[in-house]
């Protein structure tokens, strides 16, 4: 390790991965000019090694040095890895769309997007730019560059399997969305250029290597809130194996089951049923969530993987900011203006006064609107304007930042059990946050175009900034958080009930445990949104319901292809670039790598692009 600041450890980034040719496209150097060397490793081994892991953790809850973006001339919260993920896995399924920016997300929306597609590069710079620093914190420990003593050596033992589980969970996002990849270790020199391997070499060796960690934790050994421990290194076992078929050509259901049991086993207890799950959907998504995860202050750890995002000190345009303010704004809505009341009035002078602004507001065409209550929400009573067809505040969900950005697909929304033919009504909780037709906003999608918003889709955000408290309602005797640009809200990347979800398909696919228990497992899910259970379990059933649970949790593109319904036997809104859906080719199911990338490395490049 050559160079290291205080905020992203950089140098020699994209040389490890074989892209030394590449370092203008993906500018690695540092951007905060207070940088450290090795040779000030002695006087403080421990310290700076905290501080360079701390680097590493940074890079999966924010975008670069002082908020900048590791990749030159790119969009820092593009790069993020959450939103990285997010773009990779959600926008071109049925689940959501993008509705601007045509010049950097190319055709995702209809599943069709060609090499030179900035965003392609985003995820794929992304996943490069984090297995490599965990490949080059692991190698600086193995090489006791930190100078560390013998009881400091055990520390860092875990530090590196803590990196050994961050690289793997790369590792699965980057074989999925391409296939073929180069394959780097921390046993790979800097400046080397590791040989692009076969989708299921990777496979194997990555797997073989988080086994081999899981094998070195004690039983029921925790991690520190925020990093990652046994659950998570398990969980992304569960995430492969349950893939397997798919990136190997053999199914590994039996595996699957047995790492997802584990995770149950732990995790299993408390909260919803005494199932480990919370007991309210909407506490998972909220600006005071980190309590449910790992290391949390609540029994019931339903996160199990999370990356925190604290308003203050994690500034980021990923996680729950994005998955936020990229669906919400304000539009035609507005806080009642009240009638004055004179016991509210020191004086009758005052009062008249009030009382005469007010008549004028009340009998203005334009904004006797503001008069009416329309709408309570929090204690708070809105107007809604009858020039506008849909009616949404930011107010709602305690945030200053609406971009408008994306809409659910109609599809997707017909997937929840709407007891209205208007789509409005369901007893399903997971769907509280969303503003829908009883709002104004039409199911269908026209156009995936920003200048149609309001009449092209549901707005469906699933996070909110507001605290809740422990019966699943705005907890107003927390200090609230602030409502400014950002939401303060983890993002949880794996939680529990995917385990459970996960559990449940593979025993449906002959990976052992019961019907009984793969029927339980879901019902856990659905009783907690307020649905009436299951009575049998199915595939087609099991499947939808891994949809509702799970939506914008990237897991939809790699569901879909697992399912095989990514290319033919299942349509959306505008797949296939077609407003009614149609068939996408088989070399879809893989993404291409970013022309760049392709010329400065000499790798082959993905069949059909």
């Amino acid at each position: 390790m050559k160079s290291i600041n205080k905020i992203f450890i950089a140098t020699a980034v994209a040389a490890s991965m074989g892209l030394g040719a590449c370092t203008d496209d993906l500018n690695q150097m540092p951007t905060d000019p207070s940088t450290i060397t090795a040779s000030d490793f002695s006087k403080d081994p421990e310290g700076y090694m905290n501080r360079v892991l701390a680097d590493v953790y940074l890079q999966f809850a924010t975008y670069g040095a002082n908020g900048d973006t590791p990749v030159k001339d790119f969009d820092g919260g593009m790069a993020a890895f959450q939103r990285a993920m997010f773009i990779a896995e959600e926008i071109p399924t049925d689940e959501a769309c993008w509705l601007w920016d045509p010049d950097k997300y190319g055709n995702l929306n209809y599943g069709l997007v060609t090499s030179d597609v900035s965003a392609v590069l985003g995820f794929y710079s992304r996943l490069m730019i984090n297995i490599t620093l965990c490949n080059d914190f692991i190698q600086t420990v193995e090489s006791n560059a930190f100078g560390l003593n013998d009881a400091q050596k055990a520390m860092a033992q875990d530090y590196v399997r803590q990196c050994k589980i961050l690289r793997a969970g790369c590792y699965f996002y980057y074989i999925n969305f391409f296939g073929d990849v180069p394959y780097a270790d921390e046993t790979t020199p800097i400046g080397a250029t590791p040989a692009q391997l076969p989708r299921a070499e990777v496979f194997n060796l990555v797997t073989a290597d988080l086994e081999k960690v899981v094998a070195e934790f004690e039983p029921n050994q925790k991690p520190h809130y925020g990093f990652v421990g046994l659950d998570v290194a398990e969980s992304i076992l569960v995430k492969f194996y349950l893939n397997a078929e798919v990136f190997t050509g053999t199914p590994m259901y039996d595996k699957c089951y047995a790492h997802a049991k584990n995770v149950i086993d732990r995790l299993g207890h408390g909260g919803h049923q005494d199932s480990g799950l919370a007991d309210y959907y909407i506490q998972l998504f909220s600006a005071n969530n980190k309590q449910y995860a790992i290391g949390g202050a609540n029994a019931v750890n339903e996160i199990i993987w999370t990356i925190p995002q604290d308003r203050v000190e994690l500034t980021s345009y990923s996680g729950a900011a994005f998955l936020l303010s990229g669906w919400v704004g304000t539009n035609g809505v507005s806080t009642t203006v009240k009638a004055p009341v004179r016991e509210d009035y020191d004086s009758q002078e005052a009062f008249d006064k009030a009382k005469e602004e007010y008549n004028k507001v009340a009998n203005d065409p334009e904004k006797s609107w503001t008069c009416n209550s329309d709408y309570t929400f929090n204690g708070v009573e809105y107007a809604f304007d009858p020039k506008e067809k849909a009616h949404i505040a930011m107010n709602w969900y305690n945030i200053n930042d609406g971009w408008k950005c994306m809409v659910a697909r109609e599809s997707f929304v017909k997937k929840f059990e709407w007891t209205d033919p208007d789509m409005s009504v369901t007893k399903d909780t997971r769907v509280a946050l969303w503003r829908t037709s009883k709002d104004g906003f039409t199911s269908s999608n026209p156009n995936l175009s920003g200048s149609g918003w309001g009449a092209n889709g549901y707005l469906a955000p699933k996070f909110t900034n507001f605290a809740i408290d422990a019966n699943g309602e705005i907890d107003n005797l927390l200090s609230p958080p602030a409502s400014d640009k950002q939401a303060c809200g983890d993002y949880g990347v794996i939680r529990l009930a995917e385990i459970y979800l996960s559990a449940a398909e593979a025993i449906m696919q002959g990976g052992g445990g019961s019907q009984a228990e793969a029927l339980k497992y879901v019902n856990f899910i659905r009783t907690r949104a307020g649905v009436d259970p299951f009575t049998t379990l199915t595939i087609d059933n099991l499947r939808d319901e891994r949809c509702r649970e799970l939506y914008q949790e990237c897991t939809r593109r790699t569901d879909l292809i697992r399912y095989n319904q990514w290319c033919y036997g299942y349509t959306w809104e505008w797949k296939g670039g077609s407003e009614l859906g149609r068939d996408l080719p088989e070399y879809t199911k893989l993404y291409p790598y970013p022309s760049n990338i392709i010329t400065a490395s000499g790798y082959k490049q993905n069949p059909g692009y």
